[in-house]
C-alpha cells in the first residue's frame, strides 16, 4: 500500500491528536505511459522521505488510503519541479477526478508541498496522481483530516462610491457564498430583436433543465477592434447585449460581462496569439511602458490606444449605469494563459506577473476613477491557483474565478481548484467557476466543501455545444435542488438586501467527524451555536454563552443523516455552513 509511517499532528483543533499517514511514492503503483520512454521511474536521493522519489514523467502514482470515515480529508503531496514553470497534474480517488492540482516550479533539489482535499470513502480507497501537463517528482502523498478554514469576505465592493445596484448585487453575492449556488450560462449567438429567454443558449438550457439560468454572460467581442467601429452587425450585436444585461437586470436575474478584446492597436481583427487561434496578433504592449518599468508612458501610441478602447467599453457600461443595472466584469480573462495578448506575445514570450498588474489596474483606474463606472462587481479571472503574481491586488477586485472544462458528464466539484485559490491567493474572495463545460453536481460541492458562487457553461450555440455536455436529467435535478439558483428563484433588485457577515469569524475552525462537531477557537468568545434544517427550521441549539478559548466537541448524535446548516455567531459576525450527517 505504500504507508511509511503514521504521526500526530497538532494543529488547529490542539485538543485532538489527528493522525496523519505518509504513503511514499516509490512504494505505490506505478502508472506506464502511452510512450514507454517517460514511463515513471524510481530515483535514490538522500534528502527524500525513505532515501527514494519518483520521476513521475508522462505515468501516474497510486497508492491505497485507508480511511477510518467518510469524510473530506487533507492531502498533500511532497515534491519538486525543476522542469521549467508551473506544472498541472491530476488528483483522484478511484474513477473520481478531484481536479487539477497545479505544482509551482521549485528551487534545485528542494521538496516543497502542495495540498488538497478530498472525499475518502470508509476502507480502502485509490489516491492517484495522473500525468497531465508537465513532468514533476513526487517523494510521498501525506492524508490526514481536514479542518475547513473560514473566510473572511468584505461585506462591501472594492468600488469606492459604487451604485446602489452594485452594492446590492454584490451582497447578494457574499449572502449566498457556500450555502447557494447560482447557475448561469454564456451567450454566443445573440438574436437581434430577440427576448432574452427565446435566445438560444438560454432556450437551451430550459429545454434541458426546465428553469432558466440566473446569470448570463455577455461578451463585449465586437465593441472594440478593428471592424467594432464600421461594421453594423458588430454594432448591432453590441448594443442587443446591453439591452438584453437590462431585460435581465429587470427579471431579477445577474448580468456578467467578458470581454474578448481584440488587438487594440486594429492592425489585425484577433486577440489569439500565434499558435492560439487564427487570426492572431503580435500586439504587445509593453510598448507603453516607459522604458525598464511597467510605468505607463501616457504619450506613447500603445498607451492611447489602449485607452481608447477603454473608454468605449465604459461608455457601454456607462449606459447600464444610468438605467440602474449592476454587472459582473471579468476583463482580461484567463490570465497567464498563452493564448491571449494580454497574457503573452507569443508561446514563447509570455507575460510577467508585474506587466499584467500594470495593465488590470488602467483598465480599473480608466473606468472607475477616470471614467465614473461605479456599477460593477469585479472578477479577477487568473487561469490557475499559482499566479500568484498576476494578482493585481485585493482593492481591485472582488470575485476570484478560475475556468474549468472536464470531458462531458464529468460533474465533480473541482474541489482542487477551490481549494487552491483559497490556499494560495486568497481567503478573502468570493469564489467562483466563471467558465466550465459540465456543470459540477451540487451533491458533490456540498460534499467536497467546495460551493462555488456561479458557474457559468459555455454556449451551446455557434456549435459549441457545451449545454449538451450535462445530461438533462443532471439539469433537471440541480435545478430543482433548493441549493442552486434560477432566475425565478431570484428575489429581484427592487427591495432591500441587507448584509449577513456569513464567513466572517476569524480565526475559527471547525470540522465535522462522524456525529460530532468540532470547533477550535483561538479566543474567548460569546458564541451561539445552532443547526437548521435546509428549509430554514430550526432544530438545536448547541452552545449559548461564552466558549473559552481552545477546542470543544458537540455532539449530533440525534441528528438523522442528510444536510444541514450550521450557524455559529460570534463577537467578530456570523459563520453559516453547509454540513452533512452520514
Amino acid at each position: 500500500m505504500g504507508i511509511r509511517k503514521t504521526f500526530f499532528l497538532v494543529s488547529a483543533l490542539a485538543s485532538m491528536a489527528m493522525a496523519a499517514t505518509i504513503y511514499e511514492a516509490e512504494l505505490g503503483t506505478l502508472g506506464n505511459a502511452s510512450d514507454p520512454s517517460q514511463n515513471p521511474a524510481i530515483t535514490t536521493d538522500a534528502s527524500a522521505s525513505g532515501g527514494k522519489y519518483v520521476k513521475m514523467n508522462g505515468g501516474s502514482i497510486s497508492v491505497t488510503v485507508t480511511a477510518a470515515e467518510t469524510k473530506n480529508y487533507a492531502i498533500k503531496i511532497h515534491y519538486k519541479n525543476n522542469y521549467g514553470g508551473s506544472k498541472e497534474n491530476i488528483l483522484a480517488v478511484g474513477s473520481n477526478t478531484i481536479g487539477s492540482i497545479v505544482f509551482p516550479e521549485t528551487q534545485a533539489s528542494t521538496f516543497e508541498d502542495v495540498e488538497s482535499v478530498a472525499r475518502l470513502n470508509a476502507g480502502q480507497n485509490i489516491v492517484s496522481i495522473n500525468n497531465s501537463w508537465g513532468w514533476i517528482d513526487v517523494d510521498y502523498i501525506e492524508v490526514s483530516d481536514y479542518v475547513a478554514e473560514a473566510f473572511n469576505i468584505s461585506s462591501t465592493v472594492v468600488t469606492a462610491g459604487a451604485t446602489e445596484e452594485a452594492q446590492k448585487l454584490y451582497t447578494f453575492l457574499v449572502n449566498n457564498f457556500q450555502k447557494k449556488t447560482i447557475s448561469g450560462v454564456m451567450t454566443g449567438d445573440v438574436s437581434v430583436g430577440t427576448a432574452l429567454k427565446s435566445q438560444q443558449d438560454l432556450v437551451a438550457v430550459h429545454t434541458a433543465g426546465g428553469k432558466y439560468p440566473a446569470l448570463v454572460g455577455f461578451d463585449f467581442l465586437f465593441a472594440t477592434g478593428k471592424e467594432g467601429d464600421v461594421n453594423s452587425w458588430n454594432q448591432a450585436y453590441t448594443n442587443e447585449t446591453i439591452k438584453l444585461a437590462k431585460e435581465l437586470w429587470d427579471l431579477g436575474g445577474i448580468p456578467a460581462f467578458t470581454w474578448h478584446w481584440k488587438d487594440p492597436s486594429n492592425a489585425v481583427d484577433a486577440f489569439y496569439i500565434e499558435g492560439a487561434g487564427s487570426p492572431f496578433t503580435t500586439f504587445d504592449y509593453r510598448t507603453g511602458f516607459k522604458t525598464g518599468t511597467t510605468e505607463w508612458d501616457t504619450n506613447s501610441d500603445t498607451y492611447k490606444q489602449i485607452v481608447e478602447d477603454i473608454d468605449k467599453i465604459s461608455d457601454l457600461f456607462l449606459t447600464l449605469q444610468e438605467q440602474k443595472v449592476a454587472a459582473i466584469f471579468r476583463p482580461l480573462h484567463e490570465c497567464g494563459g498563452a493564448w491571449f495578448w494580454w497574457s503573452a506575445v507569443s508561446k514563447s514570450d509570455v507575460h510577467s506577473g508585474a506587466e499584467f498588474v500594470a495593465l488590470y489596474r488602467l483598465v480599473y483606474d480608466r473606468m472607475v476613477k477616470v471614467n465614473g463606472v461605479k456599477n460593477l462587481v469585479w472578477n479577477w479571472n487568473p487561469q490557475t491557483a499559482a499566479l500568484k503574481d498576476w494578482n493585481p491586488g485585493e482593492e481591485y477586485f472582488d470575485i476570484l474565478s478560475v475556468d474549468i472544462y472536464n470531458e462531458a458528464n464529468d460533474h465533480a466539484s473541482n474541489a482542487a481548484a477551490f481549494n487552491g485559490l483559497k490556499s494560495n491567493i486568497s481567503k478573502n474572495k468570493i469564489l467562483a467557476l466563471s467558465e466550465n463545460g459540465p456543470i459540477p453536481d451540487v451533491e458533490n460541492m456540498h460534499n467536497d466543501e467546495a460551493v462555488w458562487s456561479w458557474w457559468m457553461p459555455w454556449y451551446e450555440s455557434w456549435s459549441g455545444g457545451f449545454v449538451s455536455k450535462t445530461a438533462a436529467s443532471v439539469w433537471q435535478s440541480n435545478f430543482n435542488d433548493e441549493r442552486i439558483l434560477t432566475l425565478d428563484k431570484m428575489p429581484g433588485w427592487n427591495g432591500p438586501i441587507s448584509i449577513s457577515k456569513t464567513a466572517s469569524i476569524n480565526p475559527l475552525k471547525w470540522s465535522v467527524q462522524g456525529k460530532s462537531l468540532l470547533i477550535h477557537t483561538s479566543k474567548n468568545d460569546n458564541v451561539k451555536i445552532e443547526v437548521y434544517g435546509m428549509n430554514g427550521a430550526h432544530i438545536k441549539t448547541l452552545a449559548k454563552g461564552t466558549l473559552s478559548l481552545g477546542s470543544h466537541r458537540f455532539s449530533l448524535d440525534d441528528l438523522s443523516q442528510g444536510l444541514y446548516m450550521l450557524r455559529v455567531q460570534g463577537t467578530m459576525g456570523v459563520l453559516n455552513r453547509t454540513i452533512t450527517i452520514k
